[in-house]
């Protein structure tokens, strides 16, 4: 939307190497890798929105379970797993919504 939702959103970015510390400059409220995939796995979920880089959704397949009941498991269709990590972040801070047809279609 133009003018943002007028909502705070708090994201989560399970990456690893340099863009730890890219995602940390562009905003991210967490940042980690597999230490965020432990406390998301013992229930810690503090967060709206999780983005990811591909190298990480092997190691984030095991938290089906807990994300994916929430709608917060990333996906490259949502835009959520990207290596483009700033972007990302300035989109969803941005005021992105990401919406999905429900099975009826209505």
């Amino acid at each position: 939307l133009p003018k943002g939702t007028g909502k705070n959103i708090s994201i989560a970015v399970i990456t690893k190497g340099e863009k730890l510390n890219e995602a940390q400059k562009a905003g991210a409220d967490l940042v980690g890798s597999e230490d965020l995939i432990e406390e998301i796995n013992k229930g810690s979920l503090e967060f709206d929105k999780l983005i990811a880089t591909p190298d990480m959704m092997p190691q984030i397949a095991k938290l089906g379970r807990v994300l994916g009941p929430r709608g917060l498991m990333p996906s490259p269709k949502a835009g959520t797993v990207t290596t483009d990590i700033r972007q990302a972040i300035q989109e969803f801070k941005g005021g992105k919504v990401e919406y999905r047809v429900d099975k009826n279609g209505v």
